[in-house]
C-alpha cells in the first residue's frame, strides 16, 4: 500500500519542473506519506492533490528564477538594438504607405515591445515568462517578415530580421548545455532558410498563389523551415535539468 501511495505522490509532483523535483521531490513525498500515516489515510486527499497541482503550476509559470547571464545579455542587446531600430530606421511620422504602423514604417515596433517586456520580466525574476515572451517575439518576426515579403512593405530587411530573430532565440533559452547551443543554431539556420525562400525566390502576392505552383512550393519550404525552428526552440524554454 505504501508503494502505491508513493507512486501516486510521485505522479502528482510531476506538475513541478524537473529541477524542483530533483531537489525537493523525495523529501516532499516522504513528508506527505508521514502526514498520511499520522492521519490514518491510505491515499492522497483532495486538499493535498489540489495543493500539489497549484504549487506545481506556480513553480512552472510564476515562481522567480535566478537570472541567466546569457539571457540577460541577449535581452539587453536586443532592447538596445530594438530602440535604435525603432527610433532611427522605422520612425517615419506622416508616411502613408502599405505596411506602415502608426508613425512607424513597418510593424517591427511590436517586436521591440515584446523584447522590452521580456527584459522587464527577466529583471523581475520571471525568467520563465521572459523566455516565453522572447520566443513570441521570434514568432512575430517571422509573421511580419512573411507579410513584408508578400505585400512589399517597407522592411524589415533580412539583416534586421536575422538580428531580431537571433537575439530572440538566444533570450528564449537557458543555454545550459551544448545541446541547447546546437538547437539555437539550428533554429536560427532554419529561420534564415525560410526567409531565403521568401526573399531570394521572390514570392508572388497571395491572390496569385493558386495559379503559381512554384510560389506555392516556396511557401511550403518557408513554412516548414519556420515551424521546424519553433519546434527546435520549444524544449529550450523549459528549465535546465539538474545534474546528479
Amino acid at each position: 500500500m505504501n508503494d502505491e501511495r508513493t507512486s501516486r505522490y510521485r505522479k502528482l509532483i510531476r506538475w513541478y519542473p524537473a529541477v524542483w523535483r530533483a531537489r525537493n521531490g523525495e523529501a516532499v513525498v516522504a513528508t506527505l506519506l508521514d502526514a498520511d500515516d499520522a492521519a490514518g489515510r491510505t491515499s492522497p486527499n483532495t486538499a493535498d492533490r489540489s495543493a500539489l497541482v497549484v504549487g506545481g503550476l506556480y513553480e512552472r509559470l510564476i515562481a522567480p528564477e535566478r537570472l541567466n547571464r546569457f539571457n540577460l545579455t541577449a535581452l539587453i542587446a536586443a532592447v538596445v538594438f530594438a530602440l535604435w531600430y525603432a527610433a532611427v530606421i522605422t520612425w517615419s511620422p506622416g508616411l502613408d504607405y502599405v505596411g506602415t504602423f502608426g508613425p512607424f514604417s513597418n510593424p517591427m515596433v511590436i517586436v521591440s515591445v515584446l523584447l522590452f517586456s521580456a527584459l522587464v520580466l527577466a529583471l523581475c525574476g520571471r525568467v520563465k515568462s521572459a523566455r516565453l515572451v522572447a520566443l513570441l517575439s521570434v514568432v512575430s518576426v517571422i509573421v511580419i517578415g512573411v507579410l513584408s515579403a508578400t505585400f512589399s512593405w517597407l522592411g524589415p530587411s533580412l539583416l534586421a530580421i536575422a538580428i531580431f530573430a537571433g537575439f530572440g532565440l538566444i533570450a528564449a533559452s537557458p543555454l545550459g548545455s551544448k545541446a541547447d547551443l546546437v538547437r539555437a543554431g539550428g533554429a536560427l539556420f532554419l529561420v534564415a532558410i525560410g526567409f531565403f525562400a521568401l526573399a531570394v525566390l521572390r514570392l508572388l502576392p497571395l491572390e496569385y498563389l493558386l495559379y503559381d505552383w512554384s510560389s506555392y512550393l516556396k511557401i511550403q519550404v518557408a513554412g516548414a523551415a519556420f515551424v521546424g525552428a519553433l519546434i527546435l526552440m520549444w524544449p529550450r524554454i523549459r528549465p535546465v535539468r539538474a545534474r546528479p
